[in-house]
């Protein structure tokens, strides 16, 4: 794809207007349609700022550099040891803050990563079997999707997976280069039961979603809440996501 291309991919995904974004940034539209239709190159410090307005994952913006004819900033490169390490101390200084509820770590391709205590007994409880025991990475989309696992558990099933639908979708337009995400949708997309009008979903809130849990004995609800972290220059940790499930009473 073109220098073009992209800007207007993720002028896309940020809902913006041509105009908004010449606004946001005090240039010209006719600048940025120049831009758009590759008919002019931005400078350095143009790309950089389109960026920032445009939200552009740090993991996404050395594809624009290089569209640009510009070097790729290492600091958005492949994890390093000492990018595993901040990694590392990222998610347990999260886990011990919130050590008193269920808590998943999924990084971009929804792969469960790490997990608290809480967390364990929670998917341990309501599917009978330990998930997150073996060696092998969990799925949290297969998860969700897969029937005989999580599905005959959440008595609003159709909700968790709409609003599930509807965060993927806000997923895909971060992830545009991920092979592997794509590779997870495929599979979801041809499990039995998954409506087609899902193609298209509805806008929803991709930061909460709500899980009603059929025990047998009685029912739990949770509120999810996303969790995302990310800082100028650090996109080793752009892709890591926190679910933390708060008991509510319904």
């Amino acid at each position: 794809m073109t220098l073009g291309g992209l800007l207007r991919h993720w002028r896309a995904v940020a809902q913006m207007s041509q105009l908004d974004l010449a606004l946001e940034l005090g240039a010209s539209a006719r600048h940025l349609s120049f831009l758009e239709s590759d008919k002019a190159r931005p400078s350095e410090t143009m790309l950089h700022a389109i960026s920032e307005v445009l939200d552009v994952p740090l993991s996404e913006r050395n594809t624009l550099r290089l569209a640009a004819s510009f070097r790729p900033r290492p600091d958005a490169g492949p994890s390093r040891p000492e990018d595993r390490g901040r990694i590392r101390q990222v998610i347990d200084q999260v886990k011990r803050a919130h050590q008193d509820v269920p808590l998943l770590v999924k990084d971009q391709i929804w792969d469960i990563i790490d997990a608290n205590e809480a967390a364990r007994m929670l998917l341990s409880q309501a599917t009978g079997r330990d998930l997150l025991a073996g060696d092998s990475y969990v799925n949290v989309l297969e998860l969700i999707f897969t029937p005989g696992i999580l599905r005959e558990r959440l008595t609003n099933w159709e909700d968790v997976a709409d609003a599930t639908v509807c965060h993927v979708h806000h997923e895909i337009g971060m992830a545009m280069d991920n092979p592997a995400f794509q590779a997870v949708l495929d599979r979801v997309a041809l499990m039995p039961g998954f409506p087609e009008r899902w193609a298209n979903p509805r806008k929803g809130d991709i930061y909460s979603t709500r899980y009603i849990f059929d025990f047998g004995g009685g029912r739990r609800s949770f509120d999810s809440i996303l969790i995302s972290l990310g800082a100028p220059y650090e996109a080793v940790l752009n892709g890591i996501r926190f679910d933390t499930f708060h008991a509510v009473s319904v």
